[in-house]
């Protein structure tokens, strides 16, 4: 992986402390693929903690970090559907939703993979 991807890996460890962070290194271009398990989305989905899983391409920082995976499981409690930017896909051999929050300003002065996905799972929770 690049230092850059490493460091961008160390930095969601320190802001998901809670959550353990699986890494697959992208071998061909030094990317690494990223699971977050046991992050909250909110009580209103069931199950309310899934994992995330997302890549981070060897042009990080320049690049924004999209898509977003989440578990295919992941349900509204009250059986509303889940509503714009989610689709059923298949990420990495496994059934997933994939949430679709692209950054068109990404500035990567300011804009981290760990920013990233805390802003994601605060889109998640506010729907």
């Amino acid at each position: 992986m690049t230092p850059e991807v490493g460091e961008a890996i160390d930095e969601i460890r320190r802001a998901f402390p809670t959550s353990s962070v699986e890494v697959v290194e992208e071998e061909q271009q030094g990317g690494g693929y990223v699971v977050v398990h046991g992050v909250f989305v909110g009580n209103h989905y069931e199950p309310s903690t899934t994992w995330v899983g997302f890549l981070i391409t060897f042009q990080y920082p320049r690049v924004d970090v999209y898509p977003h995976f989440f578990d295919a499981r992941l349900r509204r409690r009250d059986g509303r559907a889940l509503g714009e930017a989610f689709s059923l896909q298949s990420w990495r051999a496994r059934p997933a939703l994939q949430i679709s929050r692209r950054s068109n300003r990404w500035n990567p002065a300011t804009d981290t993979a760990a920013v990233k996905l805390a802003k994601v799972l605060e889109w998640i929770r506010s729907r």
